[in-house]
């Protein structure tokens, strides 16, 4: 009877790992298709093929003749648009998990390089979208007017060179209060 016991817990050891690790191979091909889309329509250049994830969450970018790159060799503002596009892919495949029984939480964005005036257009486009996915709450941290301007509400921090003192207004877009 404990040889049959152990042998039971040992195939139901086997069982638990294939089941773990098949559920990790779907987490990563999930995770890299939902990169790939939020980095196609905020990056949207010809310059790469797609990103790539291995089985170990290492990201590399594809490039046109197949060769990869590490995400490090490519340019800040580059390198920014592959964070904040991984960053919302994480999040929208943590809240399909959530099924539309909870509302999905707030989505933070820090935007800390200076983008070119298109990849700020996509960075706004990507808001819309999570916007149209559910989500109600996006919380934007940029020094970029574009993203200022298609805000519902606006947190403005100052600071006072003289005094080296902040202050924090709060407002309404100029787009937002006229309508």
């Amino acid at each position: 009877a404990l040889n049959d016991l152990h042998e039971e817990c040992s195939r139901l050891e086997t069982t638990y790992a294939d089941l773990r690790a098949e559920l990790r191979q779907r987490n990563v091909e999930t995770l890299e298709r939902l990169l790939n889309e939020t980095f196609d329509l905020i990056y949207g250049n010809d310059a790469y093929a797609r990103l790539r994830l291995d089985g170990d969450y290492e990201l590399s970018v594809v490039q046109k003749d197949g060769s990869e790159l590490d995400p490090a060799q490519l340019s800040g503002g580059q390198r920014a648009l592959v964070h904040l596009s991984l960053r919302c892919a994480i999040y929208r495949l943590l809240a399909e998990g959530i099924d539309g029984a909870a509302p999905m939480p707030p989505l933070i964005l820090v935007t800390t390089v200076f983008l070119d005036a298109g990849h700020v257009s996509r960075l706004v486009d990507l808001v819309e979208e999570m916007r149209d996915l559910g989500v109600a709450q996006i919380v934007i941290v940029s020094h970029d007017e574009e993203l200022v301007g298609a805000a519902d509400d606006l947190v403005r921090v100052e600071k006072d060179p003289r005094t080296n003192r902040s202050t924090v207004s709060r407002s309404r877009p100029a787009a937002v209060a006229e309508e």
